[in-house]
C-alpha cells in the first residue's frame, strides 16, 4: 500500500507556499477552551450581592430582636399603610415573573406589559413607604424618637434605596423594549431574581418588626 507523502510545514518562517500562521488559543476547534460566559458571571455576582444584603439586613433584624423585651416600654405601632405596601410589593412579583416568561418566548409585548406594571407597583410601594413615615411621625408627635421607630426608619430606608435601584434597572429594560425592540431573557432573569428577593426580604423584615 502506498504511503501518503506529508509535506513538511513551516511556521513563522516566511510567507511562501506551505507556510501556515501560528495557532492561537481558541482556534483549536472542538477541543478548545469554552468562551467566557458573561451571563453566568453576572448571575454569580448578583448572588454574591444578595448574600451581602442578607447579612446586612440580618444584622439589623438581630439587633432589633435583641431589644424586643424592652418594646413594651414604647408606644410604637406599625403604620397601617405598611400593611398595604407589603401586599403591593409581594403582588409586584407576579407581573415581573410574567415578563420573564414572555422574554423566554421572545414576546416584546409581554415583556413590556409585565415590566411596566412592575415599575408602577414598585413606585407605588415607595410612595406608600413615604406615607408610612408620615403616619409614624404623626403617631409619635411630641414624643422623642426611640429605638424601635428609628429602626423602622433605617430598615425601610435601606430597603427602599435598593428597591429604587431595581426600579432603575426595570426602567432600562423598558427602554430597550420600547426604543430598540430588544428582549434579552438573561437581563430580564437577573432583574426578576433581584425583584423577587426584595419582595421576600421586605416581608421577612416586616414580620420581624411586628414581633412584640
Amino acid at each position: 500500500m502506498a504511503k501518503l507523502k506529508m509535506r513538511p510545514q513551516s511556521y513563522g518562517r516566511g510567507l511562501g507556499e506551505g507556510t501556515l500562521p501560528p495557532r492561537y488559543r481558541g482556534d483549536e476547534g472542538e477541543g478548545s477552551e469554552q468562551p467566557h460566559d458573561k451571563f453566568q458571571t453576572a448571575r454569580l455576582g448578583l448572588y454574591l450581592f444578595l448574600g451581602a444584603l442578607v447579612m446586612m439586613f440580618g444584622a439589623l433584624a438581630v439587633l432589633y430582636l435583641l431589644r424586643v423585651p424592652a418594646r413594651e416600654e414604647f408606644a410604637f405601632q406599625m403604620p397601617k399603610l405598611s400593611w398595604l405596601s407589603t401586599a403591593v410589593i409581594l403582588a409586584s412579583s407576579i407581573p415581573c415573573q410574567m415578563a420573564l416568561n414572555a422574554a423566554r418566548t421572545n414576546s416584546v409585548k409581554g415583556v413590556w406589559g409585565g415590566m411596566l406594571l412592575t415599575l408602577v407597583l414598585g413606585a407605588l410601594f415607595l410612595v406608600m413607604q413615604a406615607g408610612s413615615w408620615g403616619e409614624l411621625a404623626r403617631q409619635l408627635q411630641g414624643a422623642p424618637t426611640h429605638f424601635f421607630s428609628a429602626m423602622f426608619y433605617v430598615i425601610s430606608a435601606l430597603h427602599g434605596l435598593h428597591l429604587l435601584g431595581g426600579l432603575i434597572f426595570v426602567g432600562y429594560l423598558l427602554y430597550q423594549v420600547q426604543v430598540h425592540q430588544l428582549v434579552n431573557p438573561q437581563y430580564v432573569e437577573l432583574g426578576t431574581i433581584y425583584w423577587h428577593f426584595l419582595g421576600i426580604l421586605w416581608a421577612v423584615l416586616f414580620g420581624v418588626m411586628l414581633i412584640t
